[in-house]
């Protein structure tokens, strides 16, 4: 591991986009701001080619092991290190930016945590407990929800990272007390990929298309889908007594920017929804819905029409006159008369 001497690299300050005081001139991480040094895998990031990754926090990882003079160039006199959203690949970023000794300490497993909330599949045990801990940070079930209480918007989410980076080293070790904002639903995810793997999920595997067609008889969680899937396009059949429920998703490696592995092109989902709707019998209050592929997790679904805030998964859906064979048909000819355009 390299050796750090603070003296020798520029100082950064920690703020958090929109919040009070932010400078027009700062780092920006992880998400975008509009001007000025940039480290992100975001869509149309600013990050230098050379510090590229799949990441963010690797590349801010890359960041923090460039000598003083790259990183003194490179920040061009930004004093300030922000991020403009809260999330665990955001503090992995920050950490690297602020704590290189901390962060390139426990590396695998911040790449391991960053992955697991950025992507929604399982990594690991770790890695889960990590990410759900930064994300229900300010949660009622958390031991230290009351710092957070009066909070909201920019500051609450400053206040986040300031406490999550004093605080580095017991995070990373996942303390026992914040293990109510994480063992439930870690146990009903790893039961649920054992239970699907033992044949309660079928899969039909569009290999050349990235497209998969995965149908359970019940619900199951976007991790768990998005584990077992073996594809980027993944389109989701629950049947029920009352008929088939119908969610398509893009997965987010094919919105963020990545080196080391490409998922396919993003297409408009809209003439598929379309067609499907045409094909779709009247139900009440529902119809074929879809979101723009500009959004970091499109869905197409057939249901009630509603906007939805990103990592949540609040649609309605209702059961559908089309079978899974007909939808995944459907889907699978789309991306097929699009895979060359």
């Amino acid at each position: 591991m390299p050796h750090f001497d603070p003296s020798s690299r520029p100082r950064l300050e920690l703020g958090f986009f929109g919040a009070a005081s932010t400078p027009d001139l700062h780092l920006s991480v992880d998400g975008m701001t509009p001007s000025g040094p940039n480290l992100s895998h975001w869509p149309g990031n600013r990050t230098p080619a050379k510090w590229k990754q799949d990441l963010s926090t690797s590349i801010c990882l890359s960041y923090a092991r460039a000598s003083a003079e790259e990183q003194r160039e490179f920040l061009s006199g930004a004093e300030v290190v922000l991020n403009d959203h809260y999330d665990t690949d955001g503090f992995g970023s920050l950490l690297a930016v602020l704590q290189p000794e901390v962060a390139l300490a426990h590396e695998e497993l911040l790449l391991a945590a960053a992955a697991t909330g950025d992507f929604g599949a399982w990594v690991s045990p770790r890695a889960f407990a990590i990410d759900r801990m930064i994300a229900r940070l300010a949660d009622a079930a958390s031991p230290i929800a009351s710092l957070f209480r009066s909070l909201s918007g920019a500051e609450k989410s400053l206040a986040r990272y300031r406490w999550l980076l004093a605080h580095a080293r017991d995070v990373l070790a996942v303390p026992k007390e914040f293990a109510p904002l994480f063992l439930d639903e870690r146990a009903r995810i790893t039961s649920e990929i054992d239970t699907c793997r033992r044949g309660a999920l079928q899969r039909t595997l569009h290999l050349h298309l990235g497209f998969t067609h995965v149908t359970t008889r019940s619900p199951i969680a976007r991790m768990t889908l998005n584990t077992l899937a073996g594809a980027w396009r993944v389109l989701h059949t629950i049947e029920t007594a009352e008929g088939p429920l119908h969610r398509y998703h893009d997965r987010t490696e094919s919105w963020f920017e990545l080196l080391t592995f490409h998922a396919p092109l993003r297409r408009d989902l809209r003439p598929l929804c379309a067609r499907l709707d045409a094909l779709e019998k009247p139900r009440d209050g529902a119809r074929w819905c879809v979101d723009a592929p500009t959004e970091p997790i499109p869905e197409l679904y057939f249901g009630v029409p509603s906007q939805q805030a990103y990592g949540a998964i609040t649609r309605e859906l209702r059961p559908s006159a089309l079978s899974a064979e007909i939808v995944g048909r459907e889907c699978a000819a789309f991306f097929a008369a699009n895979a060359a355009s």
